[in-house]
């Protein structure tokens, strides 16, 4: 029974041992995109904050114009 059991227990060792390799392949996939995604994320909010301060300005440059315009 001695001689069974050890290729079982090697068995289910290298099982295991797949098994978190396989996770853990997994997990490193999750990171890298995540990684990815956030890198994509931040440069998209940079343009449209740069995009947002840009017509904000716009906006004030109008509304001076135009007060100036009243006023004189």
């Amino acid at each position: 029974m001695d001689a069974s059991a050890a290729p079982r227990s090697g068995r289910v060792l290298k099982l295991l041992s797949v098994l978190v390799a396989v996770v853990l392949a997994f997990f490193a996939g999750m990171l890298v995109e995540r990684l990815r995604f956030d890198s994509q994320r931040t440069d998209m909010l940079r343009r449209y904050d740069q995009a947002l301060r840009q017509h904000q300005l716009q906006l004030m440059q109008s509304e001076k114009q135009s007060s100036s315009t009243l006023t004189h």
